[in-house]
């Protein structure tokens, strides 16, 4: 009798899913201790690390060619109807689009996550203007170091702000937060620079390039990280703007020709961006996300669960694309998808993996046993021509799940599986 495999889980997890780190605050350390600590190489470092509840299934055997087997689907069978054909190409095509990781997308996804951590950093301002002040206590501190140890990766700005925290300099740490981040300075009752129009994204971003850069020479605030980055931006104008940035100092005759070139690499640099939006490669995946989503919430809604990778080929080919679109994404981590994203995360949360615990999974298991006196089957098993029922299938699914999980219920497995002809 041929036993089912066991499960593996398989996580699927957000894109901008980063290993966890130990936070800045060092378990109660202080600002200043931290400062002193000579050996410490990193002291803050991303922790947007986030977990999905939720795991689709897959058996070991399966694991590995799971990516293989829905970039390369096998082929309907040469009588197959046209139908069937055209799904097939289709399918082909939308994974294809998907997993194309063009310079398009990569400038997009570094532009978004670049967006996601300047909006942390105006949640840490937030925290900042509630105190008022940067003599804190413990608590104070370290819930500040804490949402710091959330984002900030830059290491010069960890040292600059840590810090403007021993010196409790409370408008140092403003000012280098803000002209860091590109962030408009209106938030600042006292505030020495010139006063910079909130909506004028340009002259934030030019301004604050150039004072973080005369605080420190050499220095790169993030926005004009991205832009030296950006192929959208000419070799030329990059090279005049490093002749710049490698002054020992900024000195009042540079600002108004650096600020020229400033404007000018943001613009271009704001250009290209909206050019890699409008790409085919950009919105053809965006689609594929938005109907991905749609399709997946149409099938719990029907079937109250999640695709099988043991299955008919349409809920198969579904559950392969889901793995693809999120567990082994790499290319598509840019704004337009992120909804999409979050909301296949949602659905993939809202269902168990399976519905049986193990102790009802070996009662039911019992009796199927006594029933039919054999395992119940998987999708595989069935002969040509004929279907397994679906309390069948769920419930070889729920086995090949707890066989993995629980050993007490592996054990109890194999002392059924003796009894078997």
């Amino acid at each position: 009798m041929k036993t089912t495999p066991f499960i593996l889980p398989v996580c699927l997890c957000c894109v901008f899913l980063l290993a966890s780190t130990p936070s800045c605050a060092q378990k109660g350390k202080t600002a200043k201790q931290i400062v002193s600590a000579a050996t410490q190489k990193q002291l803050l470092a991303p922790a947007a690390e986030s977990t999905l509840a939720q795991k689709l299934t897959i058996p070991p055997s399966a694991a590995a060619a799971s990516a293989a087997t829905a970039l390369a689907p096998a082929k309907p069978p040469r009588n197959a109807p046209f139908s069937a054909l055209a799904d097939q190409q289709l399918y082909i095509q939308q994974i294809t689009t998907v997993m194309d990781y063009s310079v398009h997308k990569k400038v997009l996804n570094y532009s978004f996550a670049l967006e996601q951590e300047r909006a942390n950093a105006r949640r840490l301002v937030s925290t900042l203007q509630s105190y008022r002040t940067l003599n804190l206590n413990n608590v104070q501190e370290n819930a500040l170091l804490e949402k710091m140890s959330g984002f900030l990766v830059n290491n010069s700005l960890q040292k600059y702000l840590l810090q403007s925290m021993v010196d409790k300099n409370y408008m140092q740490f403003l000012r280098d937060l803000s002209n860091y981040y590109s962030l408009s300075v209106q938030f600042m009752t006292s505030y020495e620079l010139r006063f910079i129009a909130a909506q004028d994204t340009r002259e934030i971003f030019a301004q604050t390039a150039l004072d973080y850069m005369k605080a420190h020479p050499h220095k790169l605030n993030l926005k004009l990280r991205e832009i030296m980055k950006s192929p959208f931006v000419d070799a030329e104008l990059k090279a005049s703007l490093r002749s710049f940035i490698a002054l020992k100092q900024i000195l009042p005759q540079h600002e108004s020709a650096f600020l020229v070139l400033l404007r000018e690499a943001y613009k271009q640099h704001s250009n290209g961006l909206a050019f890699a939006r409008a790409q085919e490669e950009v919105s053809s995946t965006v689609a594929i996300y938005r109907s991905s989503a749609k399709e997946l919430e149409s099938f719990t809604k029907r079937y109250n669960r999640l695709p099988r990778w043991n299955a008919p080929l349409p809920e198969r080919r579904l559950y392969n694309k889901l793995l693809l679109l999120i567990m082994h994404n790499q290319a598509n981590h840019f704004k337009q998808v992120a909804p999409y994203i979050q909301h296949i995360n949602q659905l993939l949360s809202q269902f168990p993996t399976v519905r049986f615990s193990a102790q009802e999974t070996l009662l039911r298991l019992q009796k199927f046993i006594a029933s039919n006196r054999r395992l119940p089957r998987a999708f595989t098993d069935a002969e040509d021509g004929s279907k397994i029922p679906a309390a069948e299938l769920e419930l070889c699914e729920s086995i090949s799940y707890w066989e993995m999980k629980d050993k007490a219920f592996a054990k109890e497995l194999h002392k059924l599986q003796k009894t078997l002809p």
